[in-house]
């Protein structure tokens, strides 16, 4: 019998599986569309197209390996980056913050040139955070009063 191991099979790198319909993601811009304004999205969004300015994501987040995600935006749940958060540019984008509500979770394929503020950051092996990351309290964490708890 042989081993994953021994097929060079790596067993502990993590894998992130993606699929809009068992996340109940109910909106889509499609790759080749440009959406430029303000914006409310209800159910999540799957992000192939450019998202370009301002507004709110309730629900899941994924910019897919074909979207790119500029402008200022609240995600209230995850944000899973496959593709661009930002302007595309060797720097940082002072002009892209993304405030998330969940978990950032940026890809192998990822790349944020914006800022991202988050609970909590995941990156896989690959993935380029360019701009800065802020960590947001969470609502369930006690005060630090003096150093104490």
């Amino acid at each position: 019998m042989t081993t994953a191991s021994e097929l060079g099979v790596d067993t502990g790198h993590d894998t992130l599986v993606i699929d809009p319909v068992k996340m109940n993601i109910t909106n889509r811009v499609a790759e080749g569309t440009t959406l430029a304004g303000k914006h409310r999205f209800e159910g999540g969004l799957l992000l192939q197209g450019t998202l370009d300015g301002s507004g709110e994501i309730a629900g899941r987040l994924v910019v897919w390996h074909s979207g790119q995600l500029r402008g200022r935006f609240r995600v209230l749940g995850d944000l899973y980056v496959l593709g661009q958060v930002g302007a595309t540019t060797d720097n940082s984008d002072p002009d892209t913050l993304v405030e998330c509500q969940g978990t950032a979770y940026v890809a192998s394929t990822g790349i944020s040139t914006g800022t991202i503020l988050a609970t909590r950051l995941r990156m896989y092996d690959g993935a380029t955070l360019q701009g800065p990351f802020k960590t947001l309290r969470s609502d369930e964490s006690l005060p630090v009063l003096d150093g104490k708890l």
